[in-house]
């Protein structure tokens, strides 16, 4: 389990309703609640928020009724992530978790406090989520092994002396 808390940010805007790619019926969106079901799961204590035009608490059921909570959480429009990061940042988090494709509108700045991830789901090849973020381009159930890695006290123990 990740211990602490944990905001998950869902990217639910148009784009996302994409094709991951041409040989594939699978959209952005289909990976992006993949992603949310499994680090659901392993989030000690988590609060999922959708984005679009607007940031949308959404209730933390499980398995495929949370994938249809997202979905249905608000209308599909722009890519406010910029204002959803800023919305996170008055909600008390060790970290934060972005699943988007890294189309924004607006500026995105650094994760508010705690260990921020971004993770693009897409294929685009300019995102926004530079800086002090962790990136992690493409899908898979692996991000929460590498998540889980990254804040093993023994991990953060070693990076801090090798820095």
């Amino acid at each position: 389990k990740l211990k602490g808390k944990t905001i998950l940010l869902v990217d639910v805007s148009g784009s996302m309703a994409w094709q991951l790619s041409q040989k594939s019926a699978m959209t952005r969106s289909d990976a992006a609640n993949g992603l949310a079901i499994i680090l659901r799961e392993i989030c000690e204590d988590v609060r999922i928020i959708s984005f679009s035009d607007k940031a949308v608490g959404v209730p933390t059921n499980r398995g495929f009724a949370l994938a249809h909570a997202i979905s249905r959480s608000q209308i599909n429009g722009g890519t406010s992530l910029g204002r959803a990061v800023a919305a996170a940042a008055n909600i008390e988090h060790d970290r934060l978790i972005i699943i988007t494709d890294e189309q924004a509108r607006d500026v995105v700045g650094g994760p508010p406090s705690g260990s921020g991830y971004m993770i693009n789901v897409s294929v685009e090849q300019h995102g926004v989520g530079y800086g002090p973020w962790h990136r992690i381009d493409g899908w898979s159930e692996a991000i929460a092994d590498y998540i889980l890695e990254v804040e093993r006290p023994a991990t953060k123990s070693a990076a801090l002396s090798a820095a």
